[in-house]
């Protein structure tokens, strides 16, 4: 009978500490899963705006590329930044840097934005291009969110692509 008393305390303690060992297996995996959805809850809102971004910053780049198509060279220099716009001080300056290094934006015969990416404040759309004389460029334009709300181009940089076009 001694034996059955004392087993039945070490069962008691083996059992506590199952229990124990459970309740904390629960609340850790409870800390992981509210950790997780906050982490997704709080990208989503961080990528809220991203469709919008991307759509409001590509605008801009092809409303530039119908400007520079048109021959408007006031209206091109207008979607450049404010930083931009000082730097070259008129349009017709602006228009002979375009003309002398990035003849394949002035008429490109063919245009695929194929990347995109933002912080919200500043975004980046990489371009595609082929010129008139069906060369393959990869263009990148860095484009600053204005305090109005705004998509602005702050940069642009060509590169002939290193691939033929197929």
């Amino acid at each position: 009978m001694l034996n059955q008393t004392q087993d039945v305390p070490r069962r008691k303690q083996t059992l506590d500490k199952e229990s124990s060992t459970r309740q904390k297996i629960w609340k850790l995996w409870l800390i992981i899963f509210a950790v997780g959805l906050a982490a997704a809850f709080t990208t989503s809102l961080g990528h809220a705006g991203e469709p919008e971004d991307r759509k409001e910053s590509r605008a801009v780049i092809e409303a530039q590329l119908e400007a520079f198509k048109q021959g408007d060279s006031a209206k091109a220099f207008s979607y450049a930044t404010p930083n931009i716009q000082t730097m070259f001080g008129d349009a017709e300056t602006f228009m002979q840097m375009v003309r002398d290094g990035y003849d394949v934006v002035l008429q490109p015969a063919l245009v695929r934005f194929v990347k995109f990416q933002t912080d919200g404040a500043n975004a980046l759309h990489a371009v595609q291009m082929i010129d008139r004389q069906k060369t393959l460029w990869n263009v990148y334009y860095v484009l600053q969110k204005r305090e109005d709300g705004t998509w602005r181009i702050s940069s642009c940089e060509a590169e002939k692509a290193e691939t033929d076009l197929i």
